[in-house]
C-alpha cells in the first residue's frame, strides 16, 4: 500500500470531524443568536388583569363574593410555579339573572415546563367529568377565535364552559400551534406569555355555548383595542382594531 493510500483514510476522519465541530459550533452560535431576551409582557405593558376586567358591561354587573363559586384552573400548590396572575369573577345578567363565571390565568414565562393546564386537565382533577368536548371557532369582529367548548359534570352539578388560550400575540389552539407561537416569538428575541380565559355557567340549558359566546363578544367588546390585544392577540388581518 503507498503512503498517500495509507494516509486517505485518516485524512477523510479528520475532515469529517472537522465539519462535525464546525456544525456544533454554528448551531451553538445559532442558538445563542436567537436566544431570547426579552419578556413579551413587557413588550405589550405588563397586563394586570384584575384591574383590566371592567365592573360591568352591557347587561353584565360582577355579582359580589361570588368568585368562590368559581373552579381553579389548577390545585393551589402549583399556582405559583404555573401562573403569575389568576383571577376569578362572577357576572350576572340584569335583564335574563343568568350568571356566568370567568377566569383567568396568566403566565408570564410560558417555557416548556410552564405550559397553563387547560381545564381538559384541571377539571378531572377537581372532580369533575368532562362528558362532552368540541373545537369551536369563536366568531368576534376581530376574527375567528380557536376555543374549546367542554361539557362537564360533578353529582348534580352541570357546568358547560368555553375556554381559548391566546400564546404571544394569537390565540393558539393546542400543542403545536403554541409552540410555532413559541419559536416566532423566540425569533423576535421575545420570551412568551400566556393567558387562558375560561367562562362557565351551572346551567342544563341548552343555549348554554350560545351565551358563553355572547358573553365573550361583549366582554372583549367592552375592552379598548389596547387592553383587548391583552386577552385576544392581535385581529387578524381585514377585521377591526
Amino acid at each position: 500500500m503507498s503512503q498517500s493510500a495509507f494516509f486517505k483514510p485518516l485524512r477523510l476522519k479528520a475532515l469529517t470531524v472537522a465539519v462535525a465541530i464546525g456544525c456544533m459550533a454554528l448551531a451553538l452560535g445559532a442558538g445563542e443568536f436567537f436566544r431570547p431576551r426579552s419578556y413579551w409582557a413587557d413588550e405589550i405593558g405588563n397586563p394586570q388583569y384584575e384591574h383590566l376586567l371592567p365592573a360591568q358591561f352591557g347587561d353584565w354587573v360582577t355579582l359580589p363574593n361570588a368568585s368562590a363559586a368559581v373552579v381553579n384552573p389548577v390545585q393551589a400548590e402549583m399556582l405559583d410555579r404555573i401562573y403569575s396572575q389568576t383571577v376569578a369573577r362572577a357576572y350576572v345578567n340584569r335583564k335574563t339573572g343568568r350568571a356566568m363565571m370567568l377566569s383567568l390565568a396568566y403566565g408570564r414565562d410560558q417555557s416548556t415546563d410552564t405550559q397553563l393546564h387547560t381545564p381538559d386537565m384541571c377539571y378531572p382533577s377537581q372532580g369533575f367529568r368532562v362528558m362532552d368536548r368540541n373545537k369551536h371557532q369563536l366568531v368576534t369582529p376581530w376574527g375567528s377565535l380557536p376555543s374549546v367548548q367542554l361539557r362537564t359534570a360533578m353529582g348534580q352539578r352541570i357546568e358547560p364552559l368555553t375556554y381559548l388560550v391566546r400564546t404571544g400575540d394569537v390565540v393558539t389552539d393546542g400543542s403545536l400551534p403554541r409552540n410555532l407561537a413559541r419559536l416566532g416569538l423566540a425569533v423576535r428575541g421575545f420570551k412568551m406569555d400566556g393567558l387562558l380565559i375560561r367562562v362557565s355557567e351551572i346551567t342544563n340549558s341548552d343555549d348554554a355555548f350560545e351565551q358563553q359566546e355572547i358573553f365573550l363578544n361583549e366582554l372583549f367588546g367592552a375592552l379598548s383595542p389596547k387592553d383587548r390585544a391583552k386577552f385576544i392577540g392581535r385581529p387578524m388581518q381585514g377585521q377591526a382594531g
